[in-house]
């Protein structure tokens, strides 16, 4: 062999060793950006499974007793439980036991789905405006209570420029009394 085959054999081993590095680099980027978008698919059905449990409970405590009779001049909302009375019942840790939409108010709960990480999210319940429910209101009962969630991966964690690290999502329920 030559020295100007030499020379051209390192030259095309050059070009194939940065053609592979910009690979990798291209191949190891989209991987990270399939791992953030998986991350955001797991999290959002976490949020609709804790929002399909939320939904199926009644509002509050009030409206469990069947016989609760609303007088003439007061509204129902005015027998609902006062937004820093909301949390789970005491002692009672499993939201499997909760029984009312405003027992998810303070809890931190974990999940751990098998083969995709462990998942924490945390969740606020307050009432809001039956008109605007981005509005919210602290100082009256109301029809409206909205919960908001937001859950993100605490184990593996998620890739640094992943793009979304904390979904956030929230549902409302309202209470229409039919009489």
């Amino acid at each position: 062999m030559s020295t100007g085959q030499t020379l051209l054999t390192l030259g095309a081993l050059l070009i194939l060793t940065t053609i592979m590095l910009n690979f990798y680099r291209i191949f190891g980027s989209s991987w990270d950006t399939l791992d953030g978008a998986q991350l955001g698919i797991d999290a959002t059905t976490i949020a609709t499974s804790y929002m399909e449990v939320a939904n199926g409970l009644v509002i509050d405590e009030a409206v469990l007793d069947s016989n609760l009779i609303v007088e003439e001049d007061k509204e129902m909302y005015e027998y609902f439980k006062e937004y820093w009375e909301f949390g789970p019942p005491e002692g009672v840790t499993d939201i499997s036991e909760f029984f009312a939409f405003d027992h998810f108010h303070g809890v931190r709960d974990t999940t751990t789905v098998t083969g995709l990480g462990t998942y924490v999210t945390e969740f606020e319940v307050y009432y809001v405006s039956p008109i605007n429910v981005q509005l919210p209101v602290y100082v009256m009962q109301t029809y409206a209570k909205r919960m908001d969630m937001k859950i993100w991966r605490l184990d593996p964690p998620p890739p640094a420029n992943a793009g979304v690290d904390t979904v956030q999502m929230w549902t409302v329920m309202g209470y229409f009394n039919y009489q």
